[in-house]
């Protein structure tokens, strides 16, 4: 997905324990606070250059780079608008990853400020309101199950928001205190389910994960 060419300079910010093999400048906020970084794992340091900033305040003059990676960072940050200007000001063109709707209801990270999803072309961003309510329970069929982890991993237009875009980032941040849940179906469609429908939802992936687990049993006896 990611329109990277062969002499582009790429920055990645929020690399994080897992930085992309394509970056060529790494930026990461914490060095040591592992808090919000996923599974606590500590910060990976190379022999590339790597920067200790803010992506809200880029130390980088304007269109210093070709392109910039920012994967699971926009949800984490205070201001969005901010954040997203200043990848706009340092690169041409980029990549923002998050986690979708779907995926901060069933698994739910405390720290994450924003939930978000894609309409059209445009991130639509809306405070996060509520914790998961399924608590650690898909966090551990993640870490445990590995036909569910495949299950997740497989289905990256349910479960994850993937956005390129070149010159511009659109962005929309909505208002109020609306708890429906929107599934990505795809880039362009969008369905809402609300809160009242959600029993059914999780009743479904519970589903869904008990019969993954039967799959893996019978596979022990082939």
């Amino acid at each position: 997905m990611l329109s990277i060419r062969p002499t582009d300079r790429v920055l990645e910010i929020g690399s994080g324990n897992r930085p992309r093999k394509r970056s060529n400048v790494l930026c990461d906020r914490e060095v040591t606070d592992n808090t919000e970084r996923a599974g606590g794992q500590n910060l990976v340091i190379d022999e590339r250059p790597f920067i200790v900033a803010d992506g809200q305040q880029l130390p980088f003059r304007e269109k210093s780079f070709d392109y910039v990676i920012t994967s699971h960072i926009l949800e984490h940050v205070e201001d969005p608008r901010r954040f997203t200007n200043e990848l706009m000001r340092v690169a041409r063109a980029g990549y923002i990853e998050t986690p979708s709707e779907i995926s901060e209801l069933l698994f739910g990270w405390p720290f994450h400020r924003w939930i978000v999803r894609l309409d059209g072309n445009t991130l639509v961003l809306r405070r996060r309101a509520a914790d998961s309510p399924f608590g650690e329970y898909f966090h551990n069929a993640y870490a445990r199950d590995l036909l569910f982890a495949e299950f997740i991993d497989t289905h990256v237009d349910e479960f994850y928001v993937r956005y390129e875009w070149h010159d511009t980032i659109s962005l929309r941040i909505e208002e109020g205190n609306d708890r429906s849940v929107r599934l990505n179906r795809g880039v362009q469609k969008i369905s809402t389910v609300t809160p009242l429908r959600m029993a059914g939802v999780s009743v479904i992936l519970v589903a869904v994960r008990m019969l993954l687990r039967i799959v893996r049993h019978l596979r022990k006896f082939r």
